[in-house]
């Protein structure tokens, strides 16, 4: 089998479905395989699992079997989160798939080959960050010159006007949402009632339908229409056109309260160890809580509570047993035997992406010096005279696209190879020294380093009374790739 997959972004920037497939396919008639079938999403984002093709690929791996591989181009045409790759990869192995990234090769199923992976993973994942922080630095300006930055809300249309992304007026829909505004302030009608009368009128939502009940009541009570833009945790009044006033918005809310139709929202906090740590006493695993009465306290504490043991003198502060953890890493080094490996692993990675990019760069530096070559005919003959001067500006303006868009391949291609650099750097800096890279990493990788390196901690009277590694790293302990002095361990 074949997957391909390319984002939005992707796509405007040339990026290739039929590329990524002719270049897996080329893989797999070089080495004996035969394609059963070609997987494409085609403007998804590798961020999530929820893509058409590859659910269907992973179920027919799983439900009609005789697949042996799957083959990528590289590792982020599968996924750009560290967990689902991760998950992705477990569920192939389990069902005796392989997993082959075509320009990777040394992504393999040995030890160092698993570890180099995972890391790819961490950076893919790392990449999609950047790329969204980027992205919300965009909206942000958007915001900050009174525009709303995301697309827009239903009677109202996003347009560009030089070069800026603004909001204008649906001339269909406007009025329409106005009047349910107008009309919900006349505490006459119900949410389901005005979008039926407002259907028959032609109000419909962004699919052709009629607006659902729960759709109304978010945008009845959504203080965009009356002008005040509210978004990553700020407020701002818009430069777009109001249908309310804000006190007509306030209004509405009170009405809404009295029927009973606000919403309880419940905060859900991320705690680093969850679902790596149990209870020495009861074996249950520990939960963790916000804990706000008297002095604010996030703790860890066994989930069981009462019901099989007293929880009295168990409860733990996040940032202590954390601190703890950190330790179990301090005490984990690789065998220079195995650093060796996983240094060669990497001087091949980095020489066949250099090889790559150098070659993919000469491509482009002999295709933009061929157009450069036939601007200077251009420019020879507008001096001749032979070429009149709309002519000219023709031809020069399309050379100039060209070779703009060949300098942004190029750029792109430096960028990738930087990438490619951080990766390095990344996992050389994990085999001189583990328990630093996990206290410097993100709270992303910490996860990713916890999941490769530790299958749990069990903890009683606030100690970390036992460690269990992961399969990988007690193979890698028994060939004496691995080294761990910390105590308390079991396998």
């Amino acid at each position: 089998m074949v997957y391909c997959r390319v984002s939005s972004a992707e796509q405007i920037e040339g990026f290739s479905l039929d590329t990524q497939e002719k270049f897996c396919r080329k893989f797999a008639d070089d080495n004996g395989y035969e394609v059963a079938e070609v997987f494409k999403d085609e403007g998804r984002s590798g961020t999530n699992l929820e893509r058409p093709a590859l659910q269907d690929m992973l179920a027919k791996c799983q439900e009609e079997g005789g697949y042996s591989a799957i083959l990528v181009q590289e590792t982020d045409r599968l996924a750009r989160n560290t967990k689902d790759h991760l998950t992705i990869r477990a569920v192939l192995k389990k069902i005796g798939v392989k997993l082959i990234s075509v320009a990777q090769p040394m992504l393999d199923n040995s030890p160092e080959g698993i570890m180099v992976d995972t890391i790819i993973a961490s950076v893919n994942q790392f990449q999609s960050d950047v790329n969204s922080r980027k992205t919300r630095k965009g909206m942000q300006a958007r915001f900050d010159s009174g525009w709303w930055p995301g697309l827009a809300k239903l009677g109202f249309l996003n347009q560009e006007v030089n070069g800026d992304r603004i909001i204008v007026d649906d001339p269909q829909k406007w009025l329409l949402i106005k009047e349910a505004l107008k009309m919900y302030l006349q505490s006459n009608y119900s949410a389901i009632v005005i979008s039926d009368i407002l259907y028959e009128k032609g109000l419909t939502s962004r699919n052709g339908k009629k607006i659902s009940n729960g759709i109304m009541i978010n945008i009845l009570k959504d203080p965009f229409y009356a002008g005040l833009m509210r978004w990553n945790g700020q407020e701002k009044i818009g430069n777009h056109n109001p249908m309310i006033t804000i006190e007509e918005h306030k209004q509405i809310l009170t009405i809404m309260a009295a029927h009973n139709q606000h919403a309880c929202r419940r905060r859900i906090h991320n705690f680093l160890l969850r679902g790596f740590v149990f209870c020495g006493i009861c074996k249950q695993r520990y939960t963790a809580e916000k804990h706000r009465k008297g002095k604010c306290v996030d703790y860890y504490h066994c989930a069981a509570r009462v019901k099989k043991h007293s929880n009295g003198g168990q409860n733990i502060e996040v940032e202590e047993l954390e601190e703890m953890v950190e330790e179990k890493f301090k005490g984990l080094q690789f065998s220079q035997k195995f650093i060796g490996l996983i240094i060669g692993s990497v001087k091949n990675f980095y020489k066949s992406k250099t090889v790559e990019v150098n070659k993919q760069k000469l491509a482009l530096f002999n295709k933009k010096t061929g157009i450069e070559k036939k601007r200077e005919v251009a420019e020879n003959k507008l001096i001749a005279g032979t070429l009149t001067d709309n002519g000219f500006i023709r031809v020069r303006d399309r050379f100039e696209a060209e070779i703009a868009s060949i300098q942004k391949q190029i750029y792109e291609l430096e960028h990738k190879h930087n990438i490619d650099i951080d990766v390095v750097r990344q996992i050389l800096a994990l085999t001189r020294n583990i328990g630093e890279s996990y206290k410097k990493a993100s709270p992303e990788v910490k996860r990713l380093y916890l999941s490769l390196f530790w299958e749990g901690f069990w903890v009683k009277d606030k100690q970390i009374v036992e460690a269990k590694p992961t399969q990988l790293i007690q193979k890698l302990v028994e060939e004496k790739a691995v080294i761990i002095s910390t105590t308390g361990l079991r396998w």
